[in-house]
């Protein structure tokens, strides 16, 4: 999910089709427009921006994927202040419709504003998990599919060579990111791929996402992992954004792993994390190969990925 991808014609014109989206803008909705602009190297104040008719913006933002991207990151705003107000949602469904862009997620902001936390969980899950499964059963057939669910729900059983495989990176030197993830994983008190409870290993991206951003498995954490995580996928990357925020900002639980939280939201952090992510050379999610970089230094692995934003801390594990 890329989001510094705007002309600096297109910042200004889109930033204050965001601010019109809202009578009045809140402080937070302010300083989120204002971290948007200074990601894109930009200083502005959102209150000097101009409130800009939609049609203005169809006429200044002809690309498809800028036009699709600022509408999600509409939707994104009429979250930050931990609830969804219908008035914002059908401003943000006129805008997409006068851009002609279709976002799945605009349903999901309607049931978000009407308290619908079930259909919430079912349309968020969906979209995530219908990727993933999809592309199991191309790969691997029912197989595929079969072992993401089983592993999830905690019904599959071990798979020993997995599991020492995995072991194995106990004795990957210092500073490696096997290494790394391997600590990461016991400090933490997770399992390894293949030992009873662990995720399948098609989902392992979000925790070595973890290893290589640094962010901690905490609330805080999570929500910046999801985000950065969104960067980094590049087919809708921003399920995995539009996730984090329902599940650690406005306390819709959607997994049975993680409890629902409230306000972890914050705008700079959150957001950098996007870019930070959107950096990577790879999509940790299609295809690549952790064991082909397991004894690279993590620092080194860092920067031939591309991270430039912010210092990575090294991974930070669960308070007890």
């Amino acid at each position: 999910m890329d989001i510094v991808i705007f002309k600096p014609e297109e910042l200004t014109v889109g930033l204050g089709a965001l601010r019109a989206l809202t009578p009045s803008l809140s402080e937070r909705q302010a300083r989120y427009l204002e971290v948007i602009a200074e990601l894109h190297g930009a200083a502005l104040r959102a209150s000097d921006l101009p409130r800009t008719a939609a049609w203005k913006v169809a006429e200044t933002i002809a690309d498809p994927h800028h036009r699709a991207r600022l509408v999600q990151l509409g939707i994104i705003m009429t979250m930050v202040e931990g609830k969804v107000a219908r008035p914002d949602v059908f401003a943000i469904k006129q805008l997409a419709h006068t851009l002609g862009v279709t976002e799945p997620a605009l349903e999901t902001l309607q049931l978000l504003a009407s308290g619908r936390g079930v259909l919430v969980r079912v349309q968020v899950m969906r979209r995530i998990m219908g990727r993933l499964v999809r592309k199991a059963l191309r790969e691997q057939g029912v197989r595929g599919a079969y072992d993401i669910f089983a592993r999830l729900f905690g019904f599959a059983g071990v798979d020993a060579s997995t599991a020492r495989r995995y072991a194995k990176l106990a004795e990957y030197p210092r500073g490696s990111f096997g290494r790394a993830f391997y600590q990461y994983v016991r400090d933490n008190g997770f399992s390894l791929p293949g030992e009873k409870g662990a995720i399948p290993e098609r989902l392992l991206f979000h925790d070595l996402g973890h290893v290589l951003s640094g962010y901690s498995t905490q609330p805080e954490g999570e929500i910046q992992q999801a985000a950065f995580q969104a960067g980094f996928v590049r087919t809708d990357g921003f399920a995995f954004l539009f996730f984090g925020i329902v599940q650690f900002h406005l306390g819709f639980k959607m997994t049975p792993v993680a409890d629902a939280e409230v306000g972890y939201f914050d705008v700079e952090k959150v957001m950098t994390a996007v870019a930070r992510g959107a950096e990577l050379r790879a999509d940790l999610s299609d295809g690549w190969d952790f064991w082909a970089h397991a004894a690279q230094p993590l620092v080194q692995l860092r920067a031939e990925l591309g991270m430039r934003r912010g210092a990575p801390a090294a991974p930070v594990v669960a308070h007890a």
